[in-house]
C-alpha cells in the first residue's frame, strides 16, 4: 500500500523548473536600462523638439573641445554638416583691426609685479593676474608637438615661468582632443613652431611684439612677421578693441573660460574662471569683456576654455579644471617668465 502511495506521489511531481543565477539576472536588467536610457535620452535630445538643448549640448561639447563625442552620443544621427555649422573654429573671429591702423608699441617698464586677484561674481568666480611687464610674455608649446599635449603645470615647470595659462586651441586629426596639433599660428621668441590652415591667408591669432604689444585679430604670417610678432596662438575671438568690447554673434554660452588683455600702459590681464557647477555655471563672452574693461583693457580676446582653463601660479594650481580626468594636456600656455636677471617673480 505504501508502494503505490510512493509511486503515485512520484509521477504526480512536476519537473523542477532551471533558474539562472539571480545576480545574471540583475547585471542583465541593468544592461537593459542602461541601453535602453542611453538610447532614448540621445533621441530625445538630438531628434526631439527642443532645438535649444541640442544646440546647447552642441556648444559645450565644442567649447570644451570634445566635439569628437558628439557623433557617437547622437548614435550617429547629428550631420557633420550641423557640428560644423556650430563648430567653434567658424566664431573665432568678430573684428580685425587693420595693419595700417596699429599703433606699434614699445612698453618698457621697470615695474616686474604680478597682482593676485579673486573675482567672485553670482554665476562665476573669476581668477586674475595682473601681470604689468609685458615682456615676460612668452607662448610654450608642448613638447610632444604633434604627437600630444602636455598639462599647463608642466609647462610653466619646466619653462622655468613663475605663472601660465592655458593657450590655444588644437586641431587633433585623429578627433580624440589630446592637444597634439595647435590651431592656427603657434610662434615662440620670432620662430613659427606650428601652423594650420594656409600661410598667406588672415586667420584669427593673439599675439605678442617685441615691444610687448597685444594683438588680436584675424592677420596672416607675413603680417604678424611685419609687425615683429614673437608670441602667438590661434584663437579668438577678439572681445575688446580700442577700449570698447565688441560685439560678438555667439555666445556660447556660461563655461568655464580663459581670456588675456592688455591696459595702455602695457599690463596684460589673464583671467580665468570656473563654471559648470551647481551653483556657478560659468561665464559669457559678455561676462568676460565686462570684467576687461573693469580691469582697464583696450584690447582683450578669448581663449580656449571648458575643460582646458588652467591657471598656474607659484607652483600651484589656482583654479580646479573642469574635467574628470583633472588638469587636461594641451597645446600651448602662455607664460609668465621670471624678471630679467632673476630666479623667481
Amino acid at each position: 500500500m505504501s508502494r503505490g502511495k510512493h509511486s503515485k506521489s512520484k509521477e504526480g511531481a512536476q519537473p523542477k523548473k532551471k533558474t539562472g543565477h539571480p545576480v545574471l539576472r540583475w547585471i542583465g536588467y541593468v544592461v537593459f536600462g542602461v541601453v535602453y536610457l542611453y538610447v532614448s535620452t540621445s533621441l530625445w535630445i538630438f531628434q526631439g523638439p527642443f532645438p535649444a538643448l541640442k544646440g546647447y549640448l552642441i556648444d559645450s561639447l565644442d567649447a570644451t573641445r570634445h566635439g569628437y563625442l558628439l557623433r557617437p552620443l547622437s548614435l550617429y544621427t547629428l550631420p557633420e554638416s550641423v557640428i560644423r555649422q556650430n563648430a567653434l573654429s567658424e566664431q573665432l573671429v568678430t573684428t580685425t583691426k587693420p595693419i595700417n591702423d596699429i599703433t606699434r608699441e614699445n612698453f618698457d617698464t621697470h615695474d616686474g609685479s604680478i597682482q593676485e586677484i579673486t573675482d567672485k561674481e553670482s554665476l562665476f568666480t573669476a581668477y586674475i593676474l595682473l601681470v604689468k611687464d609685458p615682456k615676460r610674455i612668452k607662448v610654450v608649446a608642448t613638447k610632444y608637438l604633434h604627437q600630444h599635449g602636455q598639462t599647463v603645470s608642466d609647462m610653466v615647470k619646466e619653462s622655468g615661468a613663475v605663472a601660465g595659462i592655458n593657450g590655444g586651441g588644437f586641431v587633433d586629426t585623429n578627433q580624440q582632443g589630446t592637444g597634439a596639433y595647435p590651431q592656427g599660428i603657434t610662434m615662440h621668441d620670432g620662430q613659427l613652431l606650428s601652423i594650420t590652415g594656409s600661410t598667406t591667408q588672415p586667420q584669427p591669432v593673439i599675439a605678442f611684439t617685441a615691444g610687448g604689444q597685444m594683438i588680436a585679430g584675424a592677420y596672416s604670417l607675413p603680417q604678424l612677421r611685419g609687425l615683429n610678432t614673437q608670441e602667438a596662438v590661434g584663437f579668438g575671438p577678439v572681445l575688446v578693441q580700442d577700449g570698447k568690447a565688441v560685439t560678438t554673434e555667439s555666445d556660447e554660452g556660461r563655461n568655464p573660460r580663459t581670456a588675456i588683455g592688455q591696459t595702455a600702459d602695457g599690463t596684460v590681464i589673464l583671467i580665468v574662471t570656473n563654471g559648470r557647477e551647481i551653483n556657478q555655471p560659468g561665464a559669457t563672452y559678455d561676462d568676460i569683456k565686462a570684467l576687461m574693461l573693469k580691469y582697464h583693457a583696450t584690447i582683450a580676446a578669448n581663449l580656449d576654455g571648458g575643460s582646458s582653463t588652467t591657471m598656474v601660479y607659484n607652483g600651484k594650481l589656482v583654479n580646479t579644471p573642469w574635467d574628470v580626468l583633472g588638469e587636461r594636456e594641451v597645446s600651448t600656455s602662455i607664460v609668465v617668465m621670471p624678471e630679467s636677471g632673476k630666479g623667481g617673480q
